[in-house]
């Protein structure tokens, strides 16, 4: 394959400068008319947090990898020039495997975090409203795609906690299962606090509140969330209304005693409260734990779970692993083909529906003896006109690169087989 892969990612570079070299969507669109300028058939380019990368396609020859990253070092450089040691490349067929493992999980920061898929859509989605994604790279993003949907179906590589706050409301789903009626509270405004803030936001969480003794603070976390503040020295006087606490506080042993949570339990009624101790030191006296319809979990629980979440999405890799293999050796076989093959079964599948379509709404036009003249007679018919295209795209498989590509992209476009495909009613 005439392509090409250039970033920067954890592997090779720090925060500060994945951080220096990450494009807004906005930077992205208004970069694809340099990008080509460099003479190249077809470009993707996306952002996340823990890569930037470029992939590029040429229809005469490969595509030039220096080039490619003296564009991205002009473009995020600026006053503090990024290393060009701090970049990789990959061509050809290790190029796509590399996507393909990106999507899947396998290359992230925390193995089976698949963050950085919605990057690649969105880079994708630009690249194609921008006419920069052509039919070569629309097909290895979609074995992407199709890469992190079978390695989410068939493994685990993604399930589990992977963080404390993840934990933290992975354990309030098991305890309340249904967050959309619950009420939490956050003690705290820090990292963890505002991760767990959001993770429980995403969960469509009935209510949430945010205390801290810096009011600021509390409230610029309850505008991201959607939360409500509550002054720290009155916080004590709500938790009769509270379902979930999570308490995320450095050096404030005891915010939280065993009597006071004791005290809140008689106005309760034997509801469960659910509470959650980030803090260093304890937050909460643990001996609330030992109270009656009370959960208090810490860190070291969160910690563990953490870990073998982890445990278990390393031992999924190898399955991992073997999806991506399957799916490179598919798009590596589409590519020697040209899928000059699967687009003639898609025209002829097209075709044959319309005429089934169109004989079966005026068969009764014709007398019995006559019906299966009449079928015949037309799919033999719509059998020749698929056979003059077939004919012309299985010669055209000696000729130039983007000739083959164009002819079949054209068949395609041409009959909206791409869209077809997509069409429920094509697959009954």
């Amino acid at each position: 394959m005439n392509t090409v892969c250039v970033g920067i990612s954890h592997q090779t570079a720090p925060a500060e400068l994945r951080a220096q070299m990450r494009f807004s969507a906005g930077e992205i669109r208004s970069a694809h008319p340099r990008i080509r300028a460099l003479g190249l058939s077809e470009c993707v380019l996306f952002s996340s947090n823990d890569r930037t990368e470029l992939y590029a396609a040429g229809y005469e020859g490969i595509p030039s990898v220096d080039e490619l990253v003296r564009f991205l070092m002009s473009e995020k450089g600026g006053e503090s020039p990024i290393p060009a040691k701090s970049f990789f490349s990959l061509k050809g067929g290790d190029a796509v495997e590399h996507l393909l493992r990106v999507a899947a999980g396998l290359d992230s920061m925390i193995i089976g975090d698949t963050e950085t898929l919605g990057a690649i859509s969105e880079g994708f989605a630009i690249a194609q409203e921008t006419g920069a994604a052509g039919f070569l790279l629309q097909q290895i993003f979609a074995a992407a795609q199709g890469t992190h949907d079978k390695a989410k179906a068939r493994t685990l590589i993604s399930d589990g906690a992977i963080s404390v706050s993840s934990a933290a409301v992975e354990l309030a789903q098991r305890i309340f299962d249904d967050l959309t009626q619950r009420r939490a509270l956050i003690i705290g405004a820090g990292e963890t606090a505002q991760m767990t803030a959001r993770l429980l936001h995403a969960k469509g969480i009935g209510s949430l509140a945010i205390t801290h003794k810096n009011p600021e603070r509390a409230s610029q976390l309850a505008a991201t969330v959607g939360g409500t503040t509550i002054p720290f020295d009155a916080f004590r006087e709500l938790l009769p209304g509270i379902d979930i606490i999570i308490a995320s506080l450095q050096s404030e042993p005891h915010i939280l005693t065993s009597r006071s949570i004791k005290e809140v339990g008689k106005s309760r009624h034997g509801q469960t409260l659910f509470l959650i101790d980030c803090g260093i030191p304890h937050n909460i006296d643990p001996f609330a734990g030992e109270l009656e319809n009370v959960f208090l979990y810490d860190l070291d629980t969160l910690n563990l779970m953490v870990s073998e979440s982890i445990a278990q999405r390393r031992a999924h890799a190898p399955d991992v692993e073997a999806i991506v293999q399957e799916e490179l050796k598919r798009l590596l076989s589409w590519y020697s083909s040209l899928e000059t093959s699967p687009t003639v079964e898609a025209l002829g599948k097209v075709i044959e529906k319309i005429r089934s379509e169109e004989v079966a709404r005026e068969i009764h036009r014709f007398k019995s003896q006559d019906r299966k003249v009449v079928d015949d007679l037309t799919k033999r018919i719509t059998e020749r006109i698929v056979q003059i295209p077939a004919e012309h795209l299985k010669m055209g498989r000696e000729g130039r690169l983007p000739d083959r590509l164009q002819n079949v992209s054209l068949v395609r476009k041409l009959f909206g087989l791409d869209s077809r495909e997509d069409d429920p009613s094509d697959k009954q």
